[in-house]
């Protein structure tokens, strides 16, 4: 007849006592390592609201008027730049090339492109090129609201400089790479990636000579790459934020 106590002598073996020592404390580790990562993305994120101007300056910013001048590097040509963005999904670029000109809308679930005169609608990688640009602006404003979402990602280095990298979500799932300085948390790059056929191709902006306008830093000069492909440089001569305009001039689709 076998010992009552032999079921409880086995259960709590020292194999079994070592083993469930062990893995307490494989989960211990885990959960301390995702308690630093997530406080390594609020902490980042903080120091980047307040590098931008502040968390009170940044909620005030519900639309962005910016112009200035454009350099396209595959056409070889120059023009002027406009470019309106409000924080309810909405943005409208204007650029005038010596030879050519394109308008690109966003408004809502709506992408339009205008060229020659001939306004369409955008669907695919193209719509989702007017979304990256859209959630692009909208840092780090969209932080305050939380309409856009980081996760950390892994510390690297950009032309030299050391940056902490985040990965931005909107809430329709639309993810962007994010170059943060390690120094003074402003964000140096972006980079959105989209399918196209059978592969995939990516769009990224640098942003540079940073001023404050209204007590909110803003880039001046900003460099657009196509994969590893410079395409265009502008440089922006005047923001204004929260213009009073017409906006059914921006969005009104002929």
């Amino acid at each position: 007849m076998k010992d009552p106590n032999f079921a409880e002598e086995i259960r709590w073996s020292p194999f079994l006592k070592n083993l469930l020592k062990s893995i307490v404390i494989l989960l211990f580790l885990f959960s301390l390592a995702h308690t630093e990562d997530t406080a390594d993305e609020k902490s980042i994120v903080s120091k980047i609201i307040d590098a931008y101007g502040g968390k009170e300056n940044l909620a005030r910013v519900i639309s962005i008027l910016s112009e200035g001048r454009i350099k396209n590097f595959f056409s070889k040509d120059e023009g002027t730049y406009v470019r309106y963005i409000k924080r309810d999904r909405k943005l409208y670029v204007d650029i005038k090339y010596s030879r050519t000109a394109e308008k690109r809308i966003l408004n809502g679930d709506k992408g339009y492109r205008e060229s020659g005169g001939k306004v369409s609608e955008v669907k695919g990688p193209s719509y989702d090129a007017m979304v990256y640009q859209y959630n692009q602006l909208d840092l780090p404003y969209g932080f305050i609201d939380n309409t856009l979402k980081a996760t950390y990602l892994r510390n690297d280095s950009l032309n030299g400089v050391a940056v902490e990298v985040l990965k931005v979500s909107d809430k329709y799932r639309h993810d962007i790479e994010v170059y943060v300085s390690a120094k003074d948390f402003l964000i140096l790059k972006v980079v959105g990636s989209f399918g196209k056929g059978d592969s995939t191709m990516s769009l990224g902006a640098e942003f540079s000579d940073f001023r404050k306008v209204d007590g909110i830093l803003l880039p001046f000069k900003i460099i657009n790459y196509a994969d590893s492909k410079k395409i265009s440089e502008t440089e922006i001569t005047k923001y204004s934020i929260n213009p009073a305009i017409d906006e059914s001039a921006y969005f009104s689709i002929q």
